[in-house]
Parts: C-alpha cells; sequence; structure tokens
C-alpha cells in the first residue's frame, strides 16, 4: 500500500511539474515571433526554409480589441532558434511587424496579419523576389512558344538569365534561358521548354543570374499553373477473397478472418 501511494504521490508531482504545457494548451495566451530563411530550389537540392537567428523585431498591435495578453508593443531580437515567445503580448488581433538584419540580403522586411493566442508570428525572408509570369497557365497539350516575366534585378553581364522549372515536392523538371532581357533589368522573354509528361497542377519558376564566377544568383520566383494530363486514378482495390480461408477436397476449413 505504501509503494502505491508513493507512486501516485510522484506521478501527481510529475503532473503539477509539468503542467505549464497543459495550462499553454488549454488557455493558450501571447504569441511567438519566428523568423525564418528561405533558399529557392536549384537543380541539385530542394528549396529549403531554415530559422533565422538574432533577428531583431518590432511590432505594434493595430487593433482595438483582444482576448489575451497586455503588451501591445515590442522591440525583441529571436534566439537561436530564431524565436522569441511571450504569454503576455496582445494576441486574437492584428499586428505590424518589421523584421530588420538576419541573413545576408534580407534587411528590412515589413509584414501584417492576425494572430492568434497561443500563435505563431512566421516572419519569412528570401532572397529571391516574386516576378510575375505571362501566361499564368499553360496547356502541355498546346503550349506557347513563348513566356514573358516581370520582376527586377535582371542582369545580363556575364550572360542570359536562366529560368528553371519545378514541382510541387521541389524536384527540378527542365530550364531555359532567356532570348531578350529588357534595359532596365525588369522584364524578360523566354521560349517555353518541353513540358511532356508533366501532370496538371501548380509549378514554380526560379529565374537565375548568370554570374562571373559561376556561382548560383537566384533573384525571383514565378509560379504557372500547368493543365492538360490529369493524374491518373489510383487502380481499384483488389476484389475480396472468395474462399479466405481455403478448402480441402470441396470441405471448407474452420478460420477467422479479420
Amino acid at each position: 500500500m505504501n509503494g502505491i501511494m508513493k507512486l501516485t504521490l510522484v506521478a501527481a508531482l510529475g503532473f503539477f511539474a509539468s503542467g505549464c504545457w497543459i495550462i499553454d494548451v488549454l488557455f493558450p495566451s501571447g504569441f511567438t515571433v519566428k523568423t525564418t530563411f528561405s533558399t529557392p530550389p536549384s537543380p541539385t537540392q530542394r528549396g529549403v526554409t531554415s530559422p533565422d537567428p538574432n533577428v531583431r523585431v518590432i511590432g505594434h498591435f493595430t487593433d482595438f480589441a483582444s482576448s489575451c495578453g497586455n503588451i501591445t508593443g515590442f522591440d525583441i531580437t529571436t534566439n537561436s532558434d530564431g524565436e522569441f515567445k511571450n504569454t503576455d503580448f496582445v494576441a486574437n488581433g492584428f499586428w505590424n511587424f518589421q523584421r530588420i538584419g538576419g541573413h545576408t540580403g534580407c534587411g528590412l522586411i515589413g509584414a501584417a496579419g492576425y494572430i492568434s493566442c497561443g500563435g505563431t508570428a512566421k516572419l519569412p525572408c528570401s532572397p529571391a523576389l516574386a516576378f510575375g509570369m505571362a501566361p499564368e497557365a499553360i496547356d502541355t497539350n498546346a503550349p506557347p512558344a513563348t513566356a514573358t516575366f516581370t520582376g527586377e534585378g535582371l542582369n545580363t553581364t556575364y550572360g542570359m538569365p536562366t529560368i528553371e522549372f519545378y514541382d510541387e515536392y521541389g524536384t527540378f523538371f527542365n530550364q531555359t534561358t532567356a532570348s531578350s532581357v529588357s534595359s532596365d533589368g525588369t522584364s524578360l522573354q523566354a521560349t517555353v521548354p518541353s513540358l511532356a509528361g508533366l501532370y496538371s497542377g501548380y509549378y514554380t519558376v526560379v529565374i537565375v543570374n548568370a554570374t562571373a564566377d559561376g556561382s548560383r544568383n537566384a533573384i525571383g520566383t514565378a509560379s504557372v499553373w500547368v493543365y492538360g494530363n490529369d493524374m491518373p486514378p489510383p487502380p481499384p482495390d483488389p476484389e475480396p477473397d472468395p474462399d479466405p480461408c481455403g478448402s480441402t477436397n470441396g470441405i471448407a476449413l474452420e478460420c477467422q478472418i479479420y
């Protein structure tokens, strides 16, 4: 009996000692700021999103009401995991953020959004800008001869930019080279490579500037909807075995089926 009481006491103490996470789950409050850095995919590596540590973040609550927390503004620096959590940040409302510094090329980035109690304010950074693509959709059975991409930062000093196509899993499929680039570096035109074999869906396009030393300089990404080749349906389930237990000389054997 004494042994059972001791085990019960130990279990109870362990429960209360670890009760903080239970409170967080049942009664979430505040929120976590998370800074990340993303690299676009390459022919030899899929896109990667990693924590961006030691980033300064300034936040201001812009709503009129909230249901948890008291702090309506902050100037903090994320930790080595790219996170900063405070259970007294006001939440269930809209915030404006500025992330400053971090990975090379990130600089000053503004963001805004609704943050829920116990939620996470994700503040990403990527060196690649969002480009527009025309056309926005391509029929694999009748693809256009060329496509136009618009953005900024295009450079032909060391050669024409390369345009790479990736599927939804970040797997490299094909690429082409720009045939012309505007003098202000805001648009390019390129032939559309063969998309034969691609199933219908959204695909990512990465625009890469040529460099003097051959290093990779991905400056932008775009998305395109490919259609005209839907993925075939999965094969039907096999028919049930008419004689799962087997038989001997026509005599059914006793068995159990689960």
